[in-house]
């Protein structure tokens, strides 16, 4: 018997040939698309990171606008200005809207604390408004236990603001809501003061209407909006303030005593 020889075995065809490429070429793929996905976050984080930083300044310049326009407001006691652009020093730009009335007034009034409302012009303080009643609503979060103490104090226009005791301060229990407070003449100016007795007043809305029931502006708050912007951020504030000093001494002086009130030293009667 005879042995074949190794050199005369039949050439077999490995079914292996190309896998190494293959596998190459889908670890290349893994990398590459891992590099492009690595590469993306890494813009992602750079661009969020330099709009925070943008919006840092940008709010910085609309707290420069609300300030300015709140100093202003309180030094002159005039309506500021309203301003299209005003830049800074940076590169960065605010602008502002200042209103001087409202449709509605939103408010909170906490326990035993009081706001004031103008049922006139400060900035015409020598004209009347059409204004014959006022319309005030809230929630409390006591089960109605809250109670709206509304004074009311009128002045002929340009003349001085004088206090009658009790004339025009009425108490209105929850269950009475929407609490409706008229006006007097109407050649008068008025000034509205409104107090919480026994829980905060929630969700406070005030509307006013004139003599024919239609919605009538409220006067005298002063709305400040303003925008600041540096680079493609913008920044939003808001500010509301009382346009006008306080009159709440004039509704203060209230005493209440079963004596008679004396000076000096004559005798004290008490029935």
């Amino acid at each position: 018997m005879t042995t074949p020889r190794e050199d005369n075995l039949p050439v077999v065809a490995r079914r292996d040939d190309g896998t190494v490429l293959l596998f190459a070429l889908l670890v290349m793929s893994a990398v590459m698309i891992g590099s492009v996905g690595v590469g993306s976050l890494i813009l992602n984080m750079l661009q969020q990171t330099k709009t925070v930083d943008q919006s840092v300044i940008a709010f910085y310049a609309a707290e420069t606008g609300i300030e300015e326009s709140l100093y202003n407001a309180r030094k002159t006691g005039k309506l500021p200005n309203s301003y299209i652009a005003r830049s800074l020093t940076g590169g960065s730009v605010w602008s502002t809207v200042v209103t001087d009335t409202k449709e509605i007034i939103y408010a909170v009034i906490p326990e035993n604390e009081f706001i004031e409302v103008n049922l006139y012009d400060p900035e015409a303080a020598t004209i009347a408004t059409d204004i014959a009643s006022v319309e005030i609503d809230w929630t409390d979060s006591c089960g109605g236990c809250s109670v709206l103490r509304a004074s009311m104090v009128g002045w002929i226009p340009g003349g001085p603001i004088a206090w009658v005791p009790n004339a025009d301060t009425r108490t209105y229990d929850f269950a009475s809501r929407p609490a409706v407070i008229t006006t007097g003449p109407p050649n008068k100016l008025y000034k509205l003061r409104l107090r919480a007795r026994n829980a905060t007043l929630e969700d406070v809305t005030i509307r006013a209407y004139d003599s024919g029931g239609g919605l009538e502006p409220l006067p005298g708050r002063v709305e400040i909006d303003v925008t600041g912007k540096f680079g493609d951020v913008n920044r939003r504030l808001q500010a509301s303030m009382l346009h006008g000093a306080p009159l709440s001494g004039i509704f203060d002086f209230v005493l209440f005593s079963e004596c008679s009130l004396v000076k000096g030293n004559r005798p004290i009667s008490c029935p």
